[in-house]
C-alpha cells in the first residue's frame, strides 16, 4: 500500500485526507491519505522517507511551500518560477 501525505502546521483543520481517500477508496487504488504537523527541523527527514520511498509523495501547506525547496533534487517550471511547492514525489 502507498502512503501519501499533507504536511503543514497547523495541519488539523485540513479535509484533504478525507477528500483523497474518498477518492482512492471509489476508485480502488491501493493507498493511504493522511495529515502531518511538521515543525521546520523535520522537514529534511520527511523529504528523505519520499527519496527513500517509504512515503509515495506529499502535498504541502503552509508555512513550508517555500522552506521545502532547499531539501529537493528539482522543482518543475512552476515551483521554480513561484518558488512554491504543493507536491513532491520521488
Amino acid at each position: 500500500m502507498k502512503n501519501y501525505l499533507v504536511i503543514g502546521n497547523p495541519i488539523d483543520h485540513s479535509l484533504s485526507p478525507k477528500l483523497h481517500n474518498t477518492w482512492l477508496k471509489t476508485n480502488n487504488i491501493n493507498a493511504f491519505y493522511d495529515k502531518q504537523k511538521l515543525e521546520e527541523n523535520e522537514i529534511e527527514n520527511l523529504v528523505q522517507k519520499i527519496k527513500q520511498q517509504k512515503i509515495a509523495g506529499a502535498n504541502v501547506t503552509v508555512p513550508f511551500k517555500k522552506k521545502v525547496i532547499p531539501f529537493l533534487d528539482k522543482l518543475s517550471f512552476e515551483a521554480e518560477k513561484t518558488q512554491s511547492v504543493n507536491t513532491i514525489v520521488f
